[in-house]
């Protein structure tokens, strides 16, 4: 089949997240793509720059699974080999090769993939969620004498860091420092590179404190890991989970936030005292996920990927939202999504997102202490006028979210 034009990937950002998107319209959507392409389409990442986007189901999978033919390591990409991969390119940062496991394969990337695993499982997770809703009150008691708020600037854009700089054994001041730090990291270009190195300046300072006196802390258990050679290792393990987890867990917790206090069956259920958070979150990462497309991947040798042929230093760009959506998963029935957990939205394989359950404990959290603590909220405009981010290659989530509710004295 020969397609009819080349898609970009701002063309499948737009379509997924347009304002009708989450429902049919979706569906509607991938289903066009599909018919045209088939499960995987040749397209641009921007111009000049071909790629691949692997949007079925069975096909992502392949992609995100098999590092022996599909790596994440960026060297591998012809377009880097050609220089064609600019530093002011967004895309850059992310296949620029550094020593953790977010950019490798293989034995290199187990190595430094297994401190960071083994650090999480020693977390207190009923210790960390009591921390967590405590950041979370913190920033509503500021809110309850207004009558007013916006819910991504006043709060959901704060927690995620000051959450992980808590985890990390990090001060609130650190935790803004470095939020601000990471989203530098995301736009891409120059200030990618200021970010990094701002990121690297706090965490360097903290390791060091940490060596001094050690805690029972993530920095600490990764210090002590045999799996990290030196604190440059421990430094990058750590940006890793401050980058990665930042910006998804705000989408999760705005677009959440966004579905509970705008669709009638999570609404309804608000105001009859029944808050389905859980459900609302799962909704969200099936129909309207917080990170559309995940880095790409890069062919080690020539491979057929759903009727398509991939050469050796192809990318290949696994959409989440696509594979999400995808009719073998979900069918034409949105009930059978309802405690189906087989959505790719925190990836899977050997680079699956390592910080599935501490980044659900910041969602539920989050989300749960606006529904509980600030009475009657609504939202102040309609939702389909809700603007959401445009400077991102994966994530699109909103900007403001203004809410009224009732004013409470503190």
């Amino acid at each position: 089949m020969t397609p009819t034009r080349t898609v970009r990937l701002a063309d499948l950002t737009d379509l997924v997240h347009a304002p009708d998107t989450v429902g049919p319209r979706a569906r509607e959507v991938h289903a066009r793509l599909r018919a045209e392409w088939g499960p995987v389409a040749p397209g641009e990442l921007s111009p000049g720059v071909r790629v691949w986007f692997a949007m079925g189901y069975a096909e992502f999978s392949e992609v995100i699974r098999n590092e022996e033919v599909f790596s994440r390591n960026g060297d591998n990409w012809s377009a880097v080999q050609e220089g064609k991969i600019l530093p002011d390119m967004p895309i850059y940062p992310f296949v620029t090769t550094r020593q953790n496991s977010f950019h490798n394969d293989g034995e290199l990337r187990r190595r430094l993939r297994s401190p960071v695993d083994r650090a999480l499982s020693r977390v207190d997770e009923h210790g960390y969620a009591a921390q967590v809703r405590g950041i979370c009150n913190d920033l509503v008691d500021d809110m309850l004498e207004r009558g007013e708020a916006d819910l991504v600037q006043d709060y959901a854009v704060l927690i995620p860091l000051l959450s992980v700089a808590a985890m990390f054994g990090m001060g609130q001041e650190v935790g803004d420092s470095m939020r601000k730090a990471a989203h530098k990291v995301l736009g891409g270009g120059q200030l990618a590179q200021e970010g990094v190195i701002e990121l690297a300046v706090e965490i360097v300072d903290h390791i060091a404190k940490r060596r001094r006196e050690p805690q029972d802390d993530l920095t600490s258990h990764l210090i002590d890991d045999p799996g990290l050679w030196d604190d440059n290792e421990v430094m990058e393990a750590m940006i890793v989970m401050i980058i990665a987890g930042n910006e998804l867990t705000i989408a999760t917790i705005t677009q959440t936030l966004l579905l509970m206090l705008s669709d009638e069956r999570f609404a309804g259920r608000l105001r009859g005292g029944r808050l389905d958070v859980d459900q609302a979150i799962e909704e969200v990462m099936w129909r309207d996920p917080p990170c559309y497309n995940i880095t790409p991947r890069f062919a080690l040798r020539d491979v057929e990927l759903g009727g398509q042929l991939i050469r050796k230093g192809d990318a290949v760009v696994p959409c989440i939202a696509a594979a999400n959506l995808d009719p073998v998963m979900t069918g034409d029935d949105p009930w059978l999504e309802i405690g189906n957990r087989a959505h790719m939205s925190w990836s899977a394989g050997p680079h699956a997102c390592p910080a599935m359950r501490p980044g659900t404990i910041i969602v539920q959290a989050a989300v749960r202490t606006v529904l509980e603590r600030l009475p009657e909220v609504t939202l102040a405009v309609p939702a389909d006028r809700v603007e959401r981010n445009t400077d991102s290659l994966s994530y699109r989530y909103p900007t403001s979210m203004p809410v009224r509710f009732v004013r409470t004295l503190t």
